[in-house]
C-alpha cells in the first residue's frame, strides 16, 4: 500500500513506513563552500549555507569509492541548536542536511576559495614576488 502525502509519497513495509521520494530543495538554501582540502581520495570541506536568512557552518567528507563519490555533512551544536531555535524538528533536520548533501554532490554551491597566488602571510616578504 502507498500512502502520499502532499510532498513525500511512503510504502508501508509490515509495520514500518519507506520513504519513497527525496525531500525537496528548499527554495531559500544557498551553499557557499570556503575550503577544500583533498587527501587523496578523501576531500574535507567547510563552508556555511543560508537558510531562512541565517548563516549556517557545516563542516562535509567527500569521498571517492567505486560506487561513486559521496558526501557525508556533519553540522555543529550551535548549528543544530539555531535550527531547533526555527522550529525545525529532528525530521526536518535531518531532511536539510540530506538536501545540503545533496547540493554539494550536484555542483549547486557557491565556491568562495582563498586564491592561491595571493601571499600566505603578507608580513612575511619572503612570500611575496621579488621585484
Amino acid at each position: 500500500m502507498i500512502i502520499r502525502n502532499k510532498y513525500i509519497h511512503y510504502q508501508k513495509i509490515g509495520s514500518r513506513q519507506v520513504r519513497l521520494s527525496r525531500p525537496d530543495l528548499p527554495d531559500n538554501l544557498e551553499v557557499y563552500i570556503e575550503s577544500l582540502d583533498g587527501q587523496g581520495r578523501i576531500t574535507y570541506i567547510s563552508g556555511y549555507f543560508e537558510f531562512n536568512e541565517a548563516k549556517l557552518k557545516f563542516n562535509a567528507i567527500g569521498m571517492e569509492g567505486y560506487g561513486g563519490p559521496n558526501i557525508g555533512a556533519t553540522l555543529s551544536e550551535e548549528t543544530l541548536s539555531a535550527l531547533r531555535q526555527m522550529g525545525l524538528g529532528h525530521d526536518r533536520i535531518d531532511e536539510l542536511v540530506i538536501v545540503l548533501q545533496r547540493k554539494i554532490m550536484e555542483g549547486q554551491v557557491h565556491i568562495g576559495l582563498r586564491d592561491s597566488s595571493e601571499p600566505r602571510n603578507p608580513d612575511n616578504k619572503t612570500d611575496l614576488p621579488k621585484s
